[in-house]
């Protein structure tokens, strides 16, 4: 009899751990997305990156700044009309947009920090106007602007954070330069020199070193952060615009439109390991959650190219809206 009792509780012992497992197994099931701004017809193409497909688009407006930020939750995105001086809040369950916050100023980039309190907005373009050298920062809790400063860089543009969320980054395209900026005080603590035009910018994991694209002179500007400067500089390709860096540091992917080819480059060496040329002029590349994949959106054709990161080949050509730009990856439960 014992024996028996003690068969059936090791039956529903099993019962339930297997339950548990699939339960589990069921909580880790993540849908990841891709959020991409359209500046030539103002939309935001959204792609399903389990099946690497194009599902459905946002209507902006007349334009879409370049930048885009969503919450950690991936509950609300931020996206702005480049030119009129408004970042709009949409909710990505409906698609809809909840708030529009007036910056007063051209919105160009636009990311949030690690921790999802905190957007950074730039007025920045390809052009000196005292006007566009502008940078906000708004509240993810209230939606609302805590800081609006002007900053002595010229024509601020792409965005990127310290892990901590303590420090951001912005390159200036007009100064040739980019700007270290405290958080909490909504201030800059200095101006780096890089190469001529910088764009995008991207930390290694460790916090350390700054990679830095100079489209004009087709190159990485390599910027140690706690000495505050540039240690080097690694040949790229022509109109180096887009980078990503691989989540252990390995390796550096690069998008270049005047080459029309993406590049990725050893860390270590700082050598060219691969390169592939494309029809169509890369912009900008990110590498999903999973590293699986880099995207790297495609201004002259109008589409996201998929490649794996393993074999470095090409998987999938998704067709999005005109002139897409910098691409978002949103999680969610």
């Amino acid at each position: 009899m014992n024996k028996g009792k003690k068969l059936l509780g090791f039956i529903v012992a099993i019962i339930v751990l297997a339950t548990g497992i699939v339960v589990i197994n069921n909580n880790l099931k993540k849908e990841v997305y891709a959020y991409i701004p359209n500046a030539g017809d103002g939309t935001i193409s959204i792609i399903d990156v389990s099946a690497n497909k194009s599902i459905s688009e946002i209507d902006v407006g007349n334009s879409v700044s370049h930048g885009i930020a969503a919450t950690i939750d991936g509950r609300k995105i931020y996206t702005g009309n480049l030119e009129n001086g408004s970042v709009f809040i949409y909710d990505t369950k409906a698609n809809k947009r909840i708030k529009e916050i007036n910056v007063g100023k051209n919105v160009h980039g636009i990311d949030i920090t690690p921790d999802g309190e905190k957007v950074l907005v730039a007025s920045g373009d390809l052009q000196l106007d005292e006007e566009l050298n502008y940078i906000s920062i708004i509240d993810t809790v209230t939606d609302e602007i805590i800081f609006t400063f002007r900053s002595d860089g010229k024509s601020p543009a792409h965005i990127d954070f310290t892990k901590d969320s303590k420090i951001a980054f912005v390159s200036n395209v007009m100064s040739n330069d980019v700007s270290m900026i405290d958080m909490e005080k909504g201030e800059i603590i200095t101006n780096i020199k890089a190469g001529i035009m910088p764009n995008e910018t991207e930390l290694s994991p460790e916090d350390k070193l700054l990679y830095v694209a100079n489209v004009q002179d087709g190159n990485l500007s390599v910027i140690d952060i706690e000495a505050k400067k540039e240690i080097k500089k690694i040949d790229v390709s022509p109109g180096t615009h887009g980078i990503a860096v691989s989540k252990d540091g390995r390796h550096i992917w690069t998008a270049n439109r005047f080459s029309n080819s993406v590049v990725v480059i050893d860390s270590k060496d700082s050598k060219i390991i691969e390169e592939l040329v494309l029809d169509g002029e890369p912009n900008h590349i990110s590498v999903t959650p999973d590293g699986q994949y880099a995207y790297v959106s495609m201004m002259k054709t109008n589409e996201v190219i998929v490649i794996d990161t393993k074999t470095f080949e090409i998987t999938e050509n998704i067709n999005v809206g005109e002139e897409p730009h910098e691409i978002e990856f949103i999680t969610l439960p």
